[in-house]
């Protein structure tokens, strides 16, 4: 993730006026950080698995499955989130993401809580970004906040 990351960040256009290189400048290090941070991480994963297996020999694999479970998962309410993101809408769309990923990783039985953090934290992006930053966000149908 890292490295597509960075190199998407190398593709940015160069600026017309100033330093060249200068909005390349911020991405850039934090691709970087997300690379450091992930080989890191790896070894941390490698060193414990190592020692897993000194204590007690079994079989415990890198990755166990119910973690499969999860990143695939993820991977897929990811593309559902892209594909409603335009045509339901920022409000909408990260409502639906947000309710699928607290529902994977909390469960059931919290869903009137997990309902709760995607509405209000949704709503919360919406009016930050648009209305005090002026950053555009698409348009939800229904709402004009």
């Amino acid at each position: 993730m890292g490295l597509v990351y960075t190199s998407a960040t190398l593709m940015l256009p160069e600026a017309s006026v100033g330093r060249a290189f200068e909005p390349k400048i911020f991405p850039l290090m934090l691709g970087i950080i997300l690379i450091s941070m992930s080989i890191s991480l790896l070894i941390r994963e490698l060193k414990e698995q190592k020692e897993t297996e000194k204590k007690e020999p079994s079989d415990v694999p890198f990755f166990k499955e119910a973690g499969f479970k999860k990143i695939g998962l993820t991977c897929l309410a990811s593309i559902v989130y892209a594909l409603l993101f335009d045509k339901a809408g920022y409000v909408i769309s990260t409502i639906i993401f947000l309710e699928l990923e607290l529902l994977l990783f909390n469960g059931a039985k919290n869903w009137k809580i997990n309902t709760a953090v995607a509405v209000l934290f949704s709503l919360f992006i919406y009016i930050v970004f648009s209305k005090l930053l002026g950053v555009y966000l698409p348009l939800t149908p229904g709402i004009w906040v």
